[in-house]
């Protein structure tokens, strides 16, 4: 049994979750708990059990259905593992996933990013094995790749995405977590990488793979428009540049957004019909 704890948070994706919590009943190295935060629901129904103390929290937020930041804040605040390693509910960890990241953690010291590997429609129909989704991912092809002669690789920081990641406890901490004024989705995640800079933590990948279940996704993501461009101006008035900038420039080109230097202003909504139009299938969601 190890001294980390495995945060998930949640809001519908029954079936991913059922699938993740198996991938951690199926863990080399067991987490000492893993908890669950419901984003503005109550009822996470008949659960896997993952082999492990099991807990569920739930964080209403009347403002936004998705408060990324402040659940998984809420997550962190209820771990007693002297390691976080936090785990979006669309992915599934492979046997030794909890053991690489742990490793990864103690050696580097550091915010430490798993492998994410990205599986096609269908490919967690019915049973599967470690061995049976690792034919099927795919690697996100912008992506970096770990050389095979090495088990850590520093990263650049504005490459952090929080589908998989982990770090002690005492640095999320003194990090101050992730900021929370961050509202819905987008943004946070980077912000978090950049707070992680700011206090010299360093930023690493590692082979701690996890498989990424495949579900609907939208290019560029018109449906979270609204969350994207209030983010975006947080950060900017953080740090002092436009994250998303590749979304921000579709846009913009697009004419939802007026986009200048300093400042961004909506528009006009986007259409059902454009939202819809922009649904994709690629797997890299």
């Amino acid at each position: 049994m190890s001294d980390i704890s495995l945060l998930t948070i949640v809001r519908g994706r029954r079936d991913h979750l059922h699938h993740l919590l198996r991938g951690v009943a199926n863990q080399s190295t067991k987490p000492r708990e893993m908890i669950i935060v419901l984003m503005n629901e109550s009822d996470p129904g008949d659960l896997p059990d993952p082999g492990c103390q099991l807990f569920v929290h739930t964080l209403f937020d009347a403002d936004h259905a998705l408060p990324l930041a402040a659940a998984r804040n809420r997550a962190a605040a209820e771990a007693r593992g002297e390691t976080l390693a936090f785990l979006d509910v669309d992915c599934i960890p492979h046997r030794d996933y909890l053991k690489q990241l742990d490793e990864a953690v103690e050696l580097s010291r550091g915010l430490v990013m798993g492998d994410v590997r990205y599986l096609p429609k269908g490919a967690t129909d019915g049973d599967w094995t470690d061995a049976a989704l690792d034919k099927l991912a795919q690697r996100h092809p912008r992506r970096p790749k770990l050389p095979d002669d090495r088990t850590l690789m520093p990263l650049p920081y504005h490459l952090f995405w929080s589908l998989s990641f982990g770090l002690r406890a005492e640095d999320f901490a003194y990090m101050g977590g992730f900021d929370d004024g961050y509202s819905g989705y987008g943004g946070e995640d980077t912000d978090f990488a950049f707070t992680a800079r700011h206090v010299r933590l360093p930023f690493y990948g590692c082979r701690a793979r996890v498989y990424h279940q495949y579900h609907d996704t939208y290019s560029p993501p018109y449906n979270h428009l609204g969350d994207i461009i209030t983010n975006a101006v947080r950060f900017h008035q953080k740090w002092q540049i436009w994250p998303m900038d590749g979304w921000l420039k579709q846009f913009d080109q697009a004419g939802y957004i007026d986009w200048q230097p300093t400042h961004i202003e909506i528009l006009k909504d986007v259409e059902p019909e454009t939202i819809a139009a922009a649904k994709t299938e690629t797997p890299f969601g």
